[in-house]
C-alpha cells in the first residue's frame, strides 16, 4: 500500500514542478511589466501635458464661449427681423460635438499631466550620498567611507573605522504639506550622526561604541526650532529624525537616497 502511495506521489511531482515554474515565469514576467511601466512613466515630463491640456482646455472654452455667442445673436436677429428660417441646427450640433471633442482630448492630457505629476513627486528619490563598507580582520569592526553630494557636486567625504554589526546614519528631515511637494518644493534634510549597531541588545550595552558627528552644529538653532515648533508653522507637515542602516560584515556599497518622507538606502554595484 505505502509503495502504491510513494508511485502516486511520484508521479504528481512533476505536475507541482511544472506549476510553479509557471507561477514563476508569471511573477516574473509581472515585474518586468511593472518596471517597464515605472520606467516610461520617469521618462516622460509631465508640465509639458499639463502646459498643452491648459492650452487645449482654454482654447475649448473660447470656441464654447464663441460658438455660445454666435447662437444667441443668430436667435436675436431671427426674432427681431421676424424672419423664422432654419437656423441650421445641424451644422451648429456639428460645431459643438467637435468643441466637446476637443475639450475631451486636451482634458484627458491634462488629468495624466496631473497625474504623472503627482506619480513623480510622491516617488522621487534624489541621492545624496555614498557609503562604502570594507570590513577588518577585527571581528564587529568596519572602515566606512562616506561621501555627501549635493547639486552643486561633492560637499563632505570622511572616513570612519566603526564597531558595530551594522553601520547607522542619522539625520532631520523637515517634511512640507504634500500640495507644497506637488508643486515641486522638495523635503530638506540634514545627516546629523554616522555610528555603529550591535544586533543584540548585551552587545550594545557592554561593547564599545563607534558615534561621529557630521555636521559642526548638532545642537543648531534652526532645527532645535523647527523640532520644537515645526507642527505649528504654515506649509510644514512634519519635522523628525530619521535614521537607516544595513549590515557592514561584506565589502559593499550603498547609495543614500532623500523622498519625501525620509532616507532610503540602496545597494548598488557602481
Amino acid at each position: 500500500m505505502s509503495h502504491l502511495i510513494h508511485r502516486a506521489q511520484l508521479k504528481e511531482r512533476p505536475k507541482i514542478i511544472l506549476v510553479n515554474k509557471r507561477k514563476f515565469l508569471y511573477q516574473t514576467q509581472t515585474l518586468a511589466s511593472l518596471e517597464m511601466i515605472n520606467s516610461i512613466f520617469a521618462q516622460i515630463n509631465p508640465d509639458y501635458l499639463v502646459y498643452f491640456g491648459t492650452a487645449g482646455l482654454s482654447l475649448g472654452l473660447i470656441f464654447f464661449v464663441v460658438f455660445v455667442y454666435r447662437r444667441i445673436r443668430r436667435l436675436i436677429s431671427i426674432f427681431t427681423s421676424r424672419k423664422y428660417s432654419s437656423p441650421k441646427l445641424a451644422a451648429s450640433l456639428k460645431n459643438l460635438i467637435l468643441i466637446l471633442l476637443w475639450s475631451s482630448v486636451f482634458g484627458m492630457l491634462l488629468f495624466v499631466g496631473f497625474f504623472l505629476r503627482a506619480y513623480h513627486v510622491f516617488t522621487f528619490e534624489k541621492p545624496v550620498a555614498k557609503i562604502e563598507i570594507m570590513p577588518t580582520t577585527e571581528p564587529q569592526t568596519m572602515n566606512v567611507s562616506f561621501i555627501q553630494v549635493s547639486d552643486q557636486g561633492l560637499s563632505l567625504n570622511k572616513q570612519f573605522t566603526i564597531k558595530g554589526d551594522q553601520w547607522l546614519l542619522e539625520g532631520d528631515i523637515l517634511k512640507w504639506d504634500n500640495w507644497l511637494n506637488f508643486l515641486g518644493l522638495q523635503t530638506r534634510y540634514r545627516f546629523t550622526r554616522i555610528r555603529g549597531r550591535y544586533l543584540k541588545t548585551s552587545d550594545e550595552i557592554e561593547k564599545d561604541k563607534s558615534v561621529f558627528s557630521l555636521v559642526k552644529e548638532e545642537d543648531h538653532p534652526f532645527w532645535q526650532y523647527l523640532y520644537q515648533y515645526g507642527n505649528k508653522l504654515p506649509f510644514v507637515s512634519t519635522v523628525y529624525g530619521n535614521a537607516i542602516f544595513q549590515y557592514g560584515n561584506k565589502h559593499k556599497k550603498f547609495l543614500i537616497f532623500v523622498t519625501p518622507s525620509g532616507f532610503v538606502v540602496r545597494e548598488t554595484f557602481i
